[in-house]
């Protein structure tokens, strides 16, 4: 059995695990990594962690795969731009190259991910996939023919940068309108604010009682896309309100990536993802109602299988030169390499 160590670093925390060709965990750990501007730094608590899942472990190791955030050069293991590490134009290679002796797999940790859910997770053997997670913001990661796509220039994805028609809402990335301004966790307390200072306009009474506010005790700066879902299961007509945008421009972007890419299969994943069929059931309406019918009748959408272990999982599977087709780990490094 091949052994091999995934890891899935994030710009506040950096997850690790040793796993085997099935996917199987034997050891897992993590490190901190609030760090802003200092490689060598993240590049110590990497080869840290490395070695103490491999002491934990105790099998032998033959290789690492890092998924690392923002876009990213997988096969120079060349940051682009990490802006949440505040990393722009490092080799991330070389340095753990020499810290850890063992080979190195590298991508962008929304690909990563997507890898995960296509090898060990809800697209296993699945050979056209579009996984897209929900989070902070939503991006894109796609699987066309059993291959993982990463564009000309490695920044493939950016499904959360498309601008939706009569959304005037600004954008972190500085565009006006963005999918991500709205289908995102971020996006979902932003309408649900707005929703509730004009009911606190019209109706201050009944405001004070719907139960967004009574969750945060009128607190609403702490108000979380989690409330917010929670708040539509108890009634709340400001909160479903929200909600049903939320999903309607899910839907929407969905059904432009099944139109392009004609996927078998459209997992989601994220934070936002937990709410299951509360999101599901009307994103896949939605998506239902734009995206061209011929065709495309057999796309299914589902809810990642994964949760939070699909960016270290896909990562191991990167280090294991995983076949996403046939769903398991049987290419070499050296034929991984040849692929890519």
């Amino acid at each position: 059995m091949r052994h091999v160590i995934g890891l899935d670093v994030g710009g506040t925390t950096m997850k690790g695990a040793v796993l085997d060709e099935t996917g199987r965990i034997l050891a897992r750990g993590s490190r901190e990594t609030r760090l802003q501007n200092n490689l060598p730094l993240l590049i110590e608590r990497m080869a840290a962690l490395i070695e103490e899942l491999q002491q934990r472990a105790a099998v032998p190791v033959e290789a690492v795969g890092v998924g690392f955030p923002g876009p990213f050069d997988g096969p120079r293991g060349y940051s682009i731009h990490s802006p949440n590490l505040s990393l722009h134009g490092v080799d991330v290679r070389s340095p753990l190259e020499r810290a850890v002796g063992l080979p190195l797999a590298f991508e962008n940790d929304l690909r990563t991910a997507t890898l995960g859910e296509a090898v060990f997770g809800a697209g296993k053997g699945v050979r056209h996939m579009a996984f897209v997670p929900i989070g902070t913001g939503i991006g894109l990661g796609n699987v066309i023919d059993g291959q993982l796509m990463r564009g000309a220039f490695g920044i493939s994805g950016e499904l959360g940068h498309i601008s939706v028609p009569g959304n005037e809402a600004v954008c972190n990335c500085g565009k006006v309108g963005c999918v991500e301004t709205v289908a995102s966790a971020e996006g979902i307390v932003r309408l649900a604010k707005v929703r509730l200072q004009r009911a606190f306009a019209e109706i201050p009474e009944e405001a004070q009682m719907l139960p967004l506010v009574q969750m945060t005790g009128g607190e609403l700066e702490k108000l979380t896309a989690y409330d917010v879902a929670a708040a539509v299961l108890k009634g709340d007509p400001v909160a479903a309100e929200a909600w049903r945008e939320v999903c309607e421009v899910t839907g929407w972007a969905i059904s432009l990536v099944i139109n392009l890419f004609n996927p078998e299969l459209v997992v989601i994943g994220g934070g936002v993802s937990e709410a299951g069929e509360l999101l599901l059931d009307p994103v896949r309406k939605s998506a239902w109602q734009h995206v061209m019918k011929a065709g495309h009748e057999k796309t299914r959408i589902v809810r990642a299988s994964l949760g939070p272990d699909a960016g270290m999982l896909g990562a191991g599977a990167l280090a294991l030169g995983a076949d996403i087709w046939k769903g398991s780990g049987a290419a070499s490094m050296a034929e991984w390499d040849r692929g890519r």
